[in-house]
């Protein structure tokens, strides 16, 4: 397949100052948190202040495409954030990659969603931490109900 390289921008951590369009290289997998910090929105910068991401109809959720849109419409006032890796595809090949999926509709929250779209441009591999997250969440919060209900059967039989 491609090479991967090393990222050429820093890892997290403090930034002494806030990450602005400058800063950016075409190819970068950017984000955006969204509704009350609840969610984050991914895309790839493009370039001349645009985005390649996955959206809806306006004010609609409906049929999620890839587009290219500007950066100011993008971070819909937020605060721009970038991913960094440890390792991960020319940025030329990611830009390449979201350019080649413009148009296309095959959104999905659960497997194709924007972090799955801007992970695979930048990476190759399609990741969402954001459905890790809650796919783990919704298994710790069974495993305790069921750990719960199973206690209170055995402890039932005990005294019974």
């Amino acid at each position: 397949m491609f090479k991967k390289i090393k990222s050429e921008t820093s890892g997290g951590g403090n930034r002494p100052k806030r990450l602005t369009e400058d800063d950016l290289i075409r190819g970068d997998h950017i984000s955006v948190r969204r509704r009350g910090l609840l969610y984050s929105h991914h895309g790839i910068y493009a370039e001349g202040g645009t985005v390649i991401h996955y959206k809806g109809a306006d004010k609609e959720k409906r049929d999620p495409a890839v587009i290219i849109t500007d950066i100011d419409n993008f971070l819909n006032g937020g605060k721009l954030r970038r991913r960094n890796y440890k390792e991960r595809l020319p940025y030329s090949e990611s830009l390449r990659i979201a350019r080649e999926h413009l148009s296309k509709k095959r959104y999905s929250l659960r497997v194709n969603n924007c972090e799955h779209f801007a992970t695979y441009c930048a990476t190759g591999k399609k990741k969402s931490l954001q459905v890790r997250r809650v796919i783990g969440g919704i298994a710790t919060i069974t495993l305790a109900v069921t750990g719960t209900v199973m206690k209170k059967m055995i402890t039932k039989k005990k005294v019974g």
